[in-house]
């Protein structure tokens, strides 16, 4: 074959493999093809930020009403409450309240009032409620169980009669009583009565009127009438004031500055404010317990505030100090733990606060602490029963 003849026949090669390219079928991938990058409309290949992402842009509004692909539903159980759903869910009660206010309008106006049985909507909506996976949702562990035969409960007052001042309850048994003020800063409150709850234990509480007015106050409240087989209330004064030398006060110290000590009729108020709002929120009287803020009294307040029903004064015998913060000198978490399970004996009355620094983290070292000890751990009711 001459050079020219050669020559022809690599032309002829090279044309029939591009035309052999050319009808290839359209969906076969070519060899050059990059797996991330794609044309764009003016040929050029689109740059990593221009893919377009699989996460959808978060709205700066949460709907009421969200849509199907982001709903998920929980079904209310026994001994659940809306605030310890949503700290499950990482959501807010209000916005649980949002999401299933149309299908449960009680939802809204009781709060505490939830059904075992009702389907809530949480939704995974971006800067809301990130929506947890199966394993990011813990269950509640039950520490250690009450001591076999025995269990606690709440809000079978004793009669007013015959008066008196109680540090700790004789002929208790082996039962005592873990009591919480409510007088003051309330951070962790929900979180302790969601402990109580899942734990089984009873508990006295002890509110001042003007904190059962705030938000929190009032979930709280809510939260005790949900359960009142477990909590009962006292009454702690409407301002907190000192009822004998006059001074003190929470939140403020405005309503408390008498000039000295308050009149009976100041004294007659404090007690008939505060208990007609705990009664309200929570559902029950707080008649006839009381604890005087500070522990200060004398015969002439108690005289006073048996006088408008409040016969059974509780102080307490063992004092965690937890109202104070470890930075200015107060109790760790193993240090209030250790001072309760020391000194508990029958009939002891615990004085903790619902706004206390440690306490959450010292209720869960204490109580199967004192369960193990065969202490069942109730109401100050539930100790006047014996």
């Amino acid at each position: 074959m001459t050079a020219l003849s050669r020559r022809a026949s690599a032309v002829l090669a090279g044309i029939a493999l591009l035309v052999s390219a050319c009808s290839a079928p359209s969906g076969s991938p070519s060899p050059l093809a990059s797996p991330t990058a794609s044309p764009s409309a003016a040929g050029e290949s689109a740059s990593p930020i221009d893919v377009p992402s699989a996460t959808p842009t978060p709205t700066s509004e949460v709907s009421a009403e969200p849509s199907a692909q982001a709903i998920t539903t929980y079904t209310v159980v026994a001994g659940d409450t809306l605030y310890s759903i949503a700290g499950r869910f990482a959501t807010t009660v209000a916005q649980l309240q949002a999401w299933n206010a149309q299908r449960y309008p009680s939802i809204v106006t009781s709060p505490g009032a939830i059904a075992v049985g009702w389907e809530l909507i949480v939704v995974g909506a971006a800067d809301v409620t990130p929506l947890p996976t199966p394993t990011a949702v813990p269950t509640p562990t039950v520490t250690v169980a009450p001591p076999s035969g025995a269990a606690c409960h709440a809000g079978d007052r004793v009669a007013a009669s015959p008066a008196g001042v109680y540090k700790r309850i004789p002929n208790a048994g082996k039962e005592m009583a873990l009591t919480f003020d409510m007088g003051g800063r309330l951070d962790p409150a929900l979180d302790i009565l969601n402990f109580l709850i899942t734990n089984r234990v009873c508990a006295t509480i002890f509110p001042t009127g003007a904190m059962s007015q705030t938000t929190t106050g009032q979930q709280v409240l809510a939260v005790i009438r949900a359960h009142p087989d477990l909590f009962e209330v006292g009454n702690h004064t409407m301002h907190h004031c000192d009822l004998v030398h006059g001074g003190g006060g929470s939140p403020t110290a405005a309503p408390c500055k008498t000039g000295g000590r308050p009149s009976t009729a100041f004294v007659e108020q404090e007690l008939t404010d505060a208990g007609a709002i705990i009664a309200a929120a929570s559902g029950q009287s707080p008649v006839p317990y009381w604890r005087p803020p500070y522990g200060t009294y004398d015969q002439t307040l108690l005289d006073v505030a048996a006088g408008v029903g409040y016969t059974k004064t509780i102080l307490w015998s063992i004092d965690t100090i937890d109202w104070m913060p470890i930075s200015d000198g107060g109790p760790t978490a193993q240090q209030i733990a250790s001072k309760v399970v020391a000194n508990a004996v029958s009939g002891s009355i615990v004085l903790d606060h619902l706004g206390g620094y440690e306490t959450l983290a010292a209720l869960k070292i204490m109580v199967p602490q004192l369960r193990q000890r065969g202490f069942t751990l109730t109401s100050i009711s539930d100790l006047f029963d014996g």
